[in-house]
């Protein structure tokens, strides 16, 4: 495999290259700045990585945590210095016209591949977009809906994951199907409840926003298969800290993007798309970042590309992605057990030292219980901000405190926390 050095581009590189090999390493000439990019052997993990996550590589990675007690990843995680650096290294090669467009595609290439790496499937199956709304929406309008279909949501699901459903529901005359959750879940049994031979989409969130259930998506999928329909999964609040595979899963379309546990920049979302769903799905809206022959710029009759990629219309916030990149790559320095194990600990010490308290909180059991805990402390109107005052950060969702560790979190995090509630 073929190493960058200060007198090549990332054009020199031939497809081969962007091919993972297990043990390699890449040297990234972008816009003047250069990155390695190793490649991981396995989903998720390498040979020799480490089980454990030590305090020098969060205090080398994430230097702001030493000044706060940070537990607040379900609305916005902490990136990565490495990550601000690259961010800068792009707009610095803006100010000094350095860097040529087709290394920016080179790079998305390799952002597309890491995040196969990450989550599972294919690079051809990710697609890069602004938001989790942005590949939602394009979820919702690429679907056919034949007469008499029906979509199925549940009220738990945060305004990104219903509002696009709500609208495709009027927008193509289709019945809108939502379950009622019970104290902070909304279970397989109650979709399947719902769904029928006209069932074409269920949409769900892999992990609740505001009370923490996971779904177990796999037995949804099931379901939702054996009536011809598509499941449509939001995976915000779970890619970066959950252990999982999107293919393994059988999820058909899933969106998120960056600036939660993925611990990256606002702006950088993607999609995934599975093998089947690809050859039926269509998208509504399309431009010249969807089609062959990205570079031809005069008027042609244009095809659309075959892989996820034919989703994308306008150009993208290419400075985040730049960033996301960055992020994934430190996400994949630790295996994904790894994470969800370090991540869950923390939450399920949280989970112990609010029994003890007698403080209630939304208990689902291992199966189904998240890193995102949501609880009812005394004094919810005037809590953030005395959290805040020791430098505590968590947030309020649904009138109950939402608390939401990820792998660089302690339990030492928890006891201050606990010791502020009391």
């Amino acid at each position: 495999m073929p190493l960058l050095t200060r007198s090549m581009s990332l054009r020199s590189i031939d497809k081969t290259a962007l091919q993972h090999r297990p043990g390699t390493t890449l040297d990234l000439n972008f816009r003047g700045k250069f990155f390695a990019v190793s490649f991981i052997s396995r989903h998720g993990e390498s040979n020799g990585m480490p089980d454990t996550i030590t305090s020098d590589f969060i205090t080398e990675n994430f230097p702001t945590l030493s000044e706060m007690t940070y537990l607040n990843n379900a609305s916005t995680g902490i990136p990565p210095s490495r990550t601000v650096e690259a961010m800068k290294g792009y707009l610095d090669g803006r100010l000094r016209v350095e860097g040529k467009f087709e290394d920016t595609l080179r790079a998305l290439e390799l952002l597309r591949e890491e995040l196969a790496l990450l989550l599972g499937g294919r690079r051809e199956n990710y697609a890069l977009t602004t938001s989790t709304s942005d590949g939602l929406n394009m979820a919702a309008h690429g679907i056919d809906y034949p007469e008499g279909s029906n979509i199925v949501i549940c009220d738990l699901e945060f305004p990104a994951n219903y509002i696009p459903w709500q609208n495709a529901s009027r927008w193509y005359d289709v019945e809108l199907r939502v379950v009622r959750s019970e104290n902070g879940a909304a279970t397989p049994e109650q979709f399947m409840d719902m769904i029928d031979e006209n069932t074409r989409v269920v949409a769900v969130s892999l992990v609740q926003f505001a009370s923490g259930y996971r779904t177990d998506v796999k037995q949804l999928a099931r379901a939702v298969h054996d009536v011809g329909g598509i499941l449509v999964v939001d995976i915000i609040q779970a890619a970066g800290w959950a252990d999982f595979n999107l293919a393994q899963l059988d999820v058909d379309f899933a969106a998120a993007q960056a600036a939660k546990w993925m611990i990256g920049p606002i702006g950088a979302g993607f999609i995934y798309v599975s093998d089947r769903t690809l050859e039926v799905m269509k998208p509504r809206f399309t431009s010249w970042w969807g089609v062959e022959n990205v570079m031809e710029f005069g008027y042609a009759e244009r095809k659309l590309l075959k892989d996820a990629r034919k989703f994308h219309v306008g150009s993208l916030a290419l400075v985040a992605h730049v960033g996301l990149l960055e992020s994934v790559r430190l996400l994949l320095e630790i295996p994904n057990r790894t994470r969800e194990r370090t991540a869950m600990a923390v939450a399920d010490y949280l989970r112990k030292r609010l029994s003890e308290m007698d403080i209630e909180y939304y208990d689902f059991g291992p199966k189904y219980n998240s890193a995102i805990v949501s609880c009812v402390p005394r004094d919810m109107d005037t809590l953030l901000n005395t959290l805040a005052e020791h430098n505590i950060y968590c947030s309020v969702r649904n009138g109950r405190l939402r608390v939401s560790p990820h792998f660089y979190n302690t339990t030492e995090d928890i006891d201050r926390l606990v010791a502020a509630l009391e």
